[in-house]
């Protein structure tokens, strides 16, 4: 055994890093030592094929960045206390859970399958503010998915949204669509996961609208979540719920998500998101709904009226976590334009959120269509890149056609754009202080540079 005053953290500073994995148990001494308060990650365990981790790592010393989570070396795990490194049991990847450190440490998220170093891809990220970003995948083909989420497996992270056709203004469902990267500017198509159904609320003549895939916390199974509602919007509308054993496979429908007395979620815009608290759908206007275990079923709903702000309820409630505090992004009710998105934080997923106002510069703060309208989007997903030195938190916003020209917003989704850019917590109330035009994310360190 290592010295009581040794630390396997230290050890690894010294070069060493490569043999961390022949250490097995001295891990546990090293956190004790070193590490604050850091836990122990559990969670689901991911199929061999797709690299996972039997366990989450070990929370580490105190890391260079403050109230981040904590980059994961070798696999998911329990970040270590102010955004400390996390060092992974096994040879893991992003999906085991794990508890915080007690320093304002987060569940390591993101463990990237094993990796030992900083290296790791580059994407260089531009789009100029009147245009947002233009994705091309690799076939030269714009990348058609919006209004949905992403999901880091191993080193691979998968957006998905909808597909919107260039035949048509009618924004009818033609099935959700998935795009793989390794360093989140560059882009594969993996093809429509989740087609138009033949009947029922996903069929034809019907909408489908804001899919988000998580990982079910208990089962490791891939679950999509979506809107659906009739063609006026207005005569039903639900989540509904799609399965898959892989990420980017086909997902079977399985139909409207209900509670045990048979209730369905009866909003329209929606996210998913899962973490070591448990998996949860949540909806427009500020509602949170909890999920079965399996994730097949929703359990309660609890109404948080706070997260709408000044506004009459959030459109695309986007929730991510960074350290302990947990962010909702929303925006306002203006159908398809881009208008000035606000937020809340809160110590837990279910409260109590504090409003916190506007995530970019307003001018004009009576117009919710003042000119910067969160640089021309509205909000989807915020991503967490986790790294070997800190944690980007890449927001995802869509750039809708028509954004500048609101005479007939939503007429041309098929043309919609992206807006990438890293927010930035901490130093002011704005989470997107300014526009960039051109930035450089670094997935292996899990840093940006202009």
């Amino acid at each position: 055994m290592l010295p009581a005053n040794w630390c396997v953290v230290r050890w690894l500073g010294d070069g060493n890093r490569r043999h961390a994995f022949a250490l097995g148990l001295m891990l546990v001494a090293c956190a004790a030592n070193e590490g604050k308060s850091g836990g122990v990650g559990g969670g689901a365990n991911p199929t061999a094929s797709e690299g996972a981790a039997a366990s989450g790592g070990l929370g580490g010393r105190q890391g260079p960045s403050t109230g981040g989570e904590a980059p994961s070396v070798g696999g998911a795990g329990a970040g270590g206390s102010g955004g400390g490194v996390s060092l992974a049991g096994a040879a893991g990847a992003q999906a085991g859970s794990g508890t915080g450190g007690s320093d304002g440490g987060a569940m390591g998220t993101a463990g990237s399958g094993g990796v030992e170093s900083c290296d790791g891809p580059v994407g260089t990220i531009s789009g100029a503010l009147a245009t947002g970003v233009a994705f091309k995948d690799t076939l030269g083909e714009p990348v058609n998915a919006h209004g949905g989420g992403i999901i880091r497996v191993g080193d691979t992270f998968y957006l998905h949204g909808e597909r919107f056709l260039s035949t048509t203004t009618d924004n009818l469902f033609y099935g959700f669509s998935m795009y793989s990267s390794l360093d989140l500017a560059t882009w594969k198509n993996e093809g429509i996961v989740l087609p138009q159904q033949s009947a029922g609320e996903l069929g034809p003549n019907r909408h489908g609208e804001r899919p988000h895939i998580i990982r079910c916390p208990s089962t490791g199974e891939f679950v999509l979540y979506a809107h659906a509602a009739s063609s006026d919007y207005q005569t039903d509308k639900e989540v509904v719920y799609a399965t898959s054993a892989t990420v980017n496979g086909q997902y079977a429908y399985k139909g409207p998500l209900k509670n045990a007395s048979g209730a369905l979620i009866v909003h329209s815009d929606m996210s998913a998101y899962a973490d070591d608290t448990g998996a949860y759908v949540l909806a427009e206007s500020g509602h949170l709904f909890t999920l079965a275990s399996d994730c097949h079923s929703w359990l309660s709903d609890k109404s948080m009226p706070a997260v709408n702000g000044t506004s009459s309820g959030a459109e695309s409630p986007t929730v991510f976590k960074a350290g302990g505090t947990y962010y909702w992004i929303g925006s306002n009710k203006t159908g398809w334009r881009a208008n000035n998105n606000f937020y809340s934080t809160a110590p837990a997923i279910t409260g109590p959120w504090t409003y916190q106002g506007f995530i970019a510069p307003v001018a004009d703060m009576a117009d919710i269509l003042s000119a910067e309208r969160t640089w021309l989007s509205q909000s989807t997903w915020v991503q967490p890149v986790t790294g070997c030195t800190g944690t980007v938190y890449l927001y995802w916003g869509d750039h809708w056609d028509g954004t500048q020209d609101t005479t007939a917003p939503g007429k041309h989704n098929d043309r919609a754009t992206y807006v990438f850019q890293p927010l930035i917590l901490g130093a002011t109330k704005q989470l997107l202080p300014t526009y960039k035009t051109t930035w450089k994310l670094d997935v292996g360190a899990g840093t940006w540079s202009e």
